[in-house]
């Protein structure tokens, strides 16, 4: 086993040595820049290579584990060069024609509506196929009568189910269900509106009148079950110097493995024995010594 003089990596051959000595002596003193360029200044792999004149690989080594992920990366991407991820208002008008004549030539192809199933949702299709409704009637969901989807169709009744939600009451919202309303009965469907929390509350009752309604061969052009209520605001939690709750403060500090010396009293260690060795004494990389400082800096107001 052979040890790099540098950073005491141990290896298992000595021309590997050499080679990681080589790449090592140079770049050893260069780590702390290259991080903070990185984390600081959100500089990327690519731009730190070019800088340095090191391989993207070597770069990848010294961030270890302060590499950003892919999403981090996108996120960092957008920030720096927003105007790049900018459609031409003439490619957003493209995209849109595009987007609505083919769901309009497609209507079953629309599985992102149809895995996302809200909870009343889930709860109505549930109780339906609990009761044999299923086998009973044909019914679709988010079948679509463009532009608009219908929640659940029943198809052979033509009667639209559309179980509405406290976003259902905002102005634009309220605005687009009273058209799609108006269409839907033009083409000949009866629609029932039921609430939220009649679905939660009320099921067995809400689909007794339901299946009134699909039974009778006198039906109204509209019914609405239940009443929309705007939820309850709820009070902010008060947030110390640090920006957190002491719940969550006093939770993160409850998992430290390791008890941490004083901000002052580690940097005054940092500058004197640098971070690799004040890493070793507590039993963790030098990362973490650099995420400790970074900690103390952020959120305990130093």
């Amino acid at each position: 086993m052979f040890k790099c003089e540098v950073c005491e990596k141990v290896l298992s051959n000595k021309g590997g040595l050499v080679t990681h000595q080589k790449t090592c002596e140079k770049v050893f003193h260069l780590k702390d820049e290259i991080k903070k360029l990185y984390v600081d200044e959100l500089w990327s792999i690519r731009e730190l290579a070019k800088k340095f004149g090191l391989g993207s690989t070597t770069i990848v080594d010294v961030l270890g584990e302060e590499k950003r992920g892919i999403s981090e990366g996108a996120i960092v991407a957008h920030k720096k060069y927003p105007e790049s991820f900018k459609h031409s208002e003439d490619t957003k008008e493209t995209i849109r024609v595009k987007r609505l004549d083919f769901i309009k030539r497609n209507p079953e192809q629309t599985a992102w509506r149809t895995k996302n199933v809200s909870y009343p949702e889930k709860v109505f299709l549930g109780k339906i196929t609990e009761l044999g409704w299923d086998k009973k009637y044909s019914i679709v969901r988010e079948l679509s009568v463009f532009p608009f989807f219908i929640d659940f169709a029943f198809v052979n009744e033509n009667v639209a189910i559309e179980i509405d939600g406290s976003q259902h009451l905002l102005p634009d919202r309220k605005e687009r269900d009273e058209k799609k309303d108006r269409l839907l009965i033009e083409n000949g469907w009866t629609v029932i509106r039921i609430s939220e929390k009649e679905i939660k509350k009320n099921i067995e009752e809400t689909l007794i009148k339901i299946e009134n309604v699909l039974l009778s061969l006198f039906r109204e052009k509209k019914y609405e079950f239940g009443v929309l209520t705007l939820p309850k605001k709820r009070e902010k939690k008060k947030r110390n110097v640090n920006g957190l709750t002491d719940d969550l403060y006093n939770a993160h500090l409850n998992q430290r493995k390791t008890k941490r010396p004083e901000y002052s009293e580690l940097k005054k260690m940092v500058d004197k024995e640098g971070f690799v060795s004040i890493g070793k004494k507590f039993g963790v990389s030098d990362n973490c010594i650099r995420n400790w400082l970074r900690f103390y800096e952020k959120y305990e107001n130093i």
